[in-house]
């Protein structure tokens, strides 16, 4: 058997191959955002604003004094100050700047049959181009998520607030290792699972793992709870129990991706309550409701991510505006192509079996907001047609449109609420909240979102930590 260095050798000179010998599409677009560096005190003015919090009237001709990258002011009197660069707002709204609770920064959102590198620099100016200035990465290699998180409060790029956990601990053979080894080919596949997961049984020294996560700058845990393709290892109640005991040790809180009710109660068992996905595959009952209600249960639903890779499958998806100015226009063009070429069986049977469920997400959705039951919003990209910054907007749409969010509430799930729920993952006592002494992260819309949840897309200005933010718009494809 081959030492460790030897089989870690091998797999790069493998990988530099396959890389060098041109099998894969490279995405070397420019970054899509800059930082205003001129305008530290900035003055809103005749802004409709919303604070992020639905309980909070909405301001109806406020202005918004920001000063050393924190709100200043906000008022409904005329606020006096020199120096200032002004922007008028008459006719536009104002909110907090968007939070995406699932993401994959370093991902590519190419089709399968298009095998394609990541720009995980440019995926991160995405997200703030679309408003959104903190993501919540739930699973990627965290040296190179570290240095990402680096440049971004060096200033070196400008990019969104960026959290994330690190490696995903899942079951021998478990997703998304095996869904890795169906997609990419060997020896590449596992140097992607290596750099992407750790694959648990009963003997690992988990705490270590969890460790490691955490120097790397790893805030939270993830886990997986869920089969894709369907029918591989998963998870059991003991093995959850056993991380999130080891996780909470570290001060972390577990995230476990779920795919089923099954799922969730066999998280809840093993002392889990923060759940990302719907669930996507199964009806919920007023049972587990319940019991997700006595655990204080939070859910990231992540219903656009299903509905897009479905539509994509049928021949059916089409790309907004939006999605045509963030993508890679041959990754783009990829889409075109019908998705069954070169695909699995086993991946494309978890696919139908997704599409036979897509109406029962959404009514899960509306049993746990009923429920009283945390949502949050979060866009699961890059992932199959789903391209960072875009989804997410897609992500309220659906929230208003299926689920009887209204558009405060459909903000606030971007917004004020995980702003709330997560200071500890964070560190920041209150983002998606506009109040003065707060940070200034917010995104001015040309329009009133009230009227039409579609109008978060429409973004005329994007301030980050208190500095406007230039969004190089490319042309559309």
């Amino acid at each position: 058997m081959l030492p460790v260095k030897a089989k870690r050798y091998f797999l790069l000179l493998g990988s530099a191959l396959l890389i060098l010998s041109g099998c894969f599409h490279r995405t070397n677009l420019p970054l899509l955002t800059q930082t205003d560096q001129k305008a530290p005190l900035i003055l809103i003015q005749n802004a409709v604003v919303f604070t992020g919090n639905p309980e909070e009237a909405v301001l109806e001709k406020a202005q918004i004094l920001i000063q050393d990258g924190k709100i200043a002011r906000i008022s409904p009197d005329e606020i006096q100050a020199e120096g200032a660069v002004c922007i008028d707002a008459t006719g536009k709204s104002v909110i907090p700047g968007l939070i995406d609770a699932h993401v994959h920064t370093c991902g590519s959102g190419a089709p399968p049959a298009l095998k394609a590198l990541p720009n995980s620099r440019r995926n991160a100016t995405a997200f703030l181009y679309a408003g959104i200035t903190t993501v919540v990465d739930t699973g990627g290699p965290p040296d190179e998520l570290q240095d990402l998180a680096q440049d971004v409060e060096a200033g070196v790029f400008a990019g969104p607030r960026l959290y994330y956990s690190g490696k995903i601990l899942t079951a021998k053979q478990g997703h998304p290792a095996a869904m890795f080894r169906k997609m990419v080919a060997w020896p590449l596949s596992e140097l992607v699972v290596a750099s992407l997961t750790h694959e648990t049984d009963t003997n690992d020294d988990i705490a270590a793992v969890i460790r490691e996560n955490k120097a790397k700058g790893g805030t939270f845990t993830k886990i997986v709870v869920d089969q894709i393709p369907l029918g591989i290892p998963s998870l059991d109640s003991t093995q959850v129990a056993r991380i999130v005991e080891a996780a909470q040790k570290e001060g972390q809180i577990t995230m476990v991706h779920i795919g089923t009710e099954t799922d969730i109660r066999t998280a809840l068992a093993g002392g889990a309550r923060l759940f990302i996905h719907g669930p996507y595959r199964s009806p919920l009952s007023d049972e587990t409701i319940a019991k997700m209600q006595q655990a204080d249960s939070m859910v990231v639903p992540t219903l656009a991510v299903f509905d897009n890779l479905v539509a994509w499958a049928e021949g059916k998806k089409s790309f907004s505006d939006l999605d045509q100015e963030i993508a890679d226009p041959v990754i783009l063009a990829a889409y075109t192509q019908p998705a069954a070429q070169g695909a699995d069986p086993d991946l494309g049977n978890w696919v139908r079996h997704s599409a036979e469920f897509r109406s029962i997400k959404y009514d899960n959705v509306i049993k746990m907001k009923a429920a009283g039951i945390p949502l949050i919003a979060g866009s699961d990209s890059s992932n199959v047609a789903s391209f960072p910054g875009a989804t997410l907007h897609r992500e309220l749409e659906l929230l208003v449109d299926r689920c009887g969010f209204t558009p405060l509430e459909a903000v606030a799930s971007a917004t004020y609420i995980p702003g709330k729920l997560y200071p500890s993952l964070t560190g920041q006592p209150r983002l998606g909240y506009l109040h003065a002494g707060l940070p200034a992260d917010l995104v001015i819309l040309n329009g009133d979102f009230r009227k039409d949840i579609r109008l978060t897309q429409k973004i005329h200005t994007v301030i980050s930590r208190g500095k406007m933010i230039r969004r190089l718009q490319p042309e559309l494809n």
